[in-house]
């Protein structure tokens, strides 16, 4: 399981927002932030680097790539203006 949290530039969680996780062979999976911003993936395979993004239409957020080793919780997601 790999999971995380979407937050505002004020540091609130982000709800409804779109995290997109790619795979070495380009095979995306997405997640849906919950009311507090909390996301997560099930069944991610270890071993792999993947690239999560997050889609906003308030804030801008940067890429994050990841070996994914075991269960792992991403670093925050914290929005740009």
């Amino acid at each position: 399981t790999v999971g995380g949290k979407v937050l505002t530039s004020d540091l609130r969680g982000l709800r409804n927002t779109t995290v997109s996780m790619t795979d070495p062979q380009n095979v995306i999976r997405t997640a849906t932030t919950s009311s507090f911003g909390f996301f997560s993936f099930d069944n991610v395979a270890t071993g792999a680097t993947y690239v999560f993004r997050v889609q906003s239409r308030l804030f801008r957020y940067s890429p994050q790539s990841v070996q994914v080793d075991a269960t792992l919780t991403l670093p925050d997601f914290v929005g740009l203006e």
